[in-house]
């Protein structure tokens, strides 16, 4: 029988003078300090950031390792990640003007020392810290401490990423090469040009990466269902929370896990992941990670951060993500062409007063007198030029909730030819602006009109209306010569 050896990597005991290196390197721009302990050892995190430039407008990334007790590749990976920030590359200095990139190359320091699959995923309490988690947070105190050190950062930092890296413990082991797939089925990345670009940097460094799309099941996402034959046909998915699911409930962060099975693939898509949040993405602004849409149920209309720096979106982000649930939001339906409509309530006494299921639009206007600023004439002057619709709007009860940070509503407008007229907000006419307004962004045959309303300036219920010109197209069967020559 071959005998396996251990991947090799920094001994537990010259990894914090391995770490310290990179602020030798690169003064002004690397902390290292300790979150926690982990069988006596300091569980360590490096912060990545270029402390000249204001932390106003940078993004926050997270990289743990959090398998690393064995996982040995996931904190070699890590461990690289950390010599190209600390190097003199300038893609590094870009990131670093940008971000603030936090990582956790060892987080189960105990299980690492070992150095024996016998210690595989345990800490000295026999506890697998990477599962120690529920939607909540981490379970169990004392039993957990990497769990809550990681809690705990999540906390501080918010981030707008979190990577996860996973990988193999012995040398020349094979794990296919992964990212954006996960046992758990609730740790996705949710927005798939992103998976998709990732796994392409994978793909041109070399490394061929397993996509779960290919596996053509999907996730089973009715807990209530019992019948074995229909879930045979799902694919299977351990229940419950990790690290990058807690932060995704909580902040609305865009979490990924990934398997490496060689360094330099680990690296390559991580680098690209990074890269994302210097760019401006398709259809925003602003650079960043895909992490601002906070209520989409109609996917073209949809609640969103609002802020022109990073900090104020952040803040923005989260406070919409974390009252989601006690935010309504309808739209007036059918749309046609020329209009397009939707409601945002934060109050359910509103909602019970003017705002049942299905109303017509003209009289949800007019039932927002004395209830409400609005200017309902201006309003009616759109709604009754032909634009016969509906309320389609499932109010929400429950406590009502105020949003202290802001929000933008997002029109999605699907005529790439498309001229704004008007934009109201309770028929209060907007002007263009970045903070207190409107601005427009064409992109993949989409026009967005993003509606900007400053924090102190939220309704408690509002209807938000935008008039536009386009081209459309006409409708109609579609026919074709058909006779044989």
């Amino acid at each position: 029988m071959k005998k396996h050896t251990i991947r090799k990597s920094v001994p537990i005991g010259e990894l914090e003078a391995y770490m310290r290196a990179w602020q030798a390197k690169k003064p002004g721009c690397v902390t290292i300090r300790s979150i926690g302990k982990s069988g006596g050892y300091d569980i360590l995190a490096a912060v990545f950031t270029d402390r000249s430039v204001d932390d106003a407008d940078k993004q926050r990334a997270l990289i743990i390792a959090q398998h690393s007790g064995m996982e040995i590749t996931g904190m070699t990976t890590a461990l690289s990640l950390g010599n190209y920030l600390a190097s003199a590359e300038p893609g590094a200095a870009e990131l670093l003007r940008r971000q603030v990139i936090v990582i956790v190359p060892c987080p189960n320091p105990y299980s690492y020392a070992k150095q024996s699959p016998a210690y595989q995923f345990r800490n000295e309490a026999g506890v697998d810290e990477y599962t120690a988690f529920d939607y909540h947070g981490a379970k169990s105190g004392d039993a957990n401490p990497s769990a809550h050190a990681i809690q705990a950062l999540i906390d501080e930092w918010q981030p707008e990423l979190l990577l996860d890296l996973h990988g193999v413990w012995y040398e020349n082991q094979l794990v296919i090469e992964s990212f954006g797939h996960s046992a758990f089925g609730s740790n996705r990345p949710y927005n798939t040009a992103f998976t998709r670009r990732v796994q392409a940097a994978g793909s041109q460094a070399g490394f061929p990466s397993f996509d779960g799309d290919f596996c053509e099941t999907l996730l089973q996402t009715d807990v209530s269902c019992t019948d074995a034959e229909i879930n045979a046909h799902f694919f299977p998915s351990a229940r419950g929370a990790i690290a990058p699911t807690y932060a995704y409930l909580n902040y609305h962060t865009l979490g990924a896990s990934f398997e490496i099975a060689w360094e330099q693939a680990g690296l390559a898509r991580a680098l690209e992941a990074l890269r994302v949040g210097c760019e401006v993405w398709s259809g925003e602004l602003y650079p960043g990670y895909p992490v601002r849409t906070a209520v989409s149920p109609y996917g073209h209309n949809s609640i969103r951060a609002w802020g022109v720096t990073a900090a104020e979106r952040r803040a923005s982000r989260i406070e919409l993500w974390q009252k989601r649930g006690h935010i309504s939001f309808g739209a007036g339906h059918p749309e046609m062409p020329g209009l397009s409509s939707v409601i945002v309530s934060l109050s359910p006494e509103i909602n019970k007063r003017i705002a049942p299921y299905y109303v017509p639009m003209q009289a949800l206007a007019e039932g927002m007198r004395g209830l409400v600023d609005a200017d309902v004439e201006r309003m009616r002057a759109l709604l009754d030029e032909g634009y016969e619709s509906f309320a389609e709007y499932a109010a929400k009860g429950g406590e009502g909730v105020r949003v202290e940070h802001g929000m933008t509503i997002r029109f999605g407008i699907p005529f790439a030819d498309a001229q704004v007229e008007a934009v109201l907000y309770n028929g209060h006419e907007k002007r263009p602006g970045e903070r207190d307004g409107y601005t427009v962004v064409t992109s993949g045959g989409w026009v967005f009109v993003d509606l900007h309303i400053p924090p102190g300036s939220v309704a408690d219920f509002a209807v938000a209306m935008v008039k536009y010109r386009a081209a459309v197209p006409s409708g109609g069967i579609v026919e074709f010569n058909l006779s044989l020559i």
